[in-house]
């Protein structure tokens, strides 16, 4: 790790790529299942790159900014809610999450559940999108912007002619537009929806199953979500 001829994406890696060697043997002696090389190490890469988001200054010691995508507040009067599905394979259950926020950056609900019966992640993604949108109607919100950072899925709902093969799910969703005055699909990076994807994660590592829906945000994402509420991601 402390070889600087050695690209900095690859030394500051070591901790996790040795943590996700664990996971993968527990996962195989325990659960008699293994995620694909290139998913476990894709996967690992974005928990990578969130926690040195996260954690590292924003200043490095050339004096330089780093670049960094941080969560945005929506205009006044919109919720922002981002959502994510943590999609493994067909089999297995995929656990969905979406947080809604306004222009102060104050959660006002967040949810979670487990969902089946989801062939690849785009399925799955169209059905957290659908569930949030169900979710927000209820409690009485008129005005929300849905971010993703799976681009695809924004892609299908701004152009659902070019996915024929999702057209029914796509329509459920587009049709659920007209319980709002205004809804907008946009695309968040993965660390600016780091939020979403962290309590969608929860689902399937802690067990819980059990669908929810409560005011403010998770005691335990407490710390981040004040800092993206006071715009400072370190």
């Amino acid at each position: 790790m402390e070889d600087k001829s050695r690209p900095q994406v690859i030394t500051r890696s070591i901790p996790w790529i040795i943590w996700l060697i664990w996971k993968n043997r527990n996962s195989i002696l325990y659960a008699d299942t293994q995620v694909s090389k290139d998913k476990a190490l894709s996967n690992m890469m974005q928990k990578v790159e969130q926690w040195f988001i996260l954690n590292c200054p924003a200043v490095q010691n050339t004096g330089e900014r780093i670049n960094i995508e941080i969560w945005r507040p929506p205009e006044e009067g919109v919720i922002k809610c981002n959502v994510h599905a943590n999609w493994r394979n067909a089999v297995l259950h995929s656990g969905v999450a979406w947080i809604a926020r306004d222009e102060s950056g104050n959660v006002s609900h967040h949810a979670r559940d487990a969902i089946i019966n989801t062939p690849n992640r785009l399925i799955a993604e169209l059905q957290c999108v659908s569930w949030a949108l169900n979710s927000l109607s209820d409690l009485g919100v008129t005005k929300v912007i849905i971010t993703s950072d799976y681009k695809e899925v924004m892609e299908a709902l701004k152009s659902p002619r070019q996915w024929p093969r999702y057209r029914d799910l796509i329509h459920q969703v587009l049709k659920l537009k007209d319980k709002f005055v205004m809804v907008a699909f946009e695309t968040e990076s993965v660390s600016a929806n780091g939020i979403a994807r962290d309590i969608a994660r929860s689902v399937l590592r802690d067990g819980r199953f059990q669908s929810y829906l409560v005011l403010g945000g998770p005691s335990w994402l407490h710390d981040r979500l004040a800092r993206e509420r006071n715009g400072n991601s370190i």
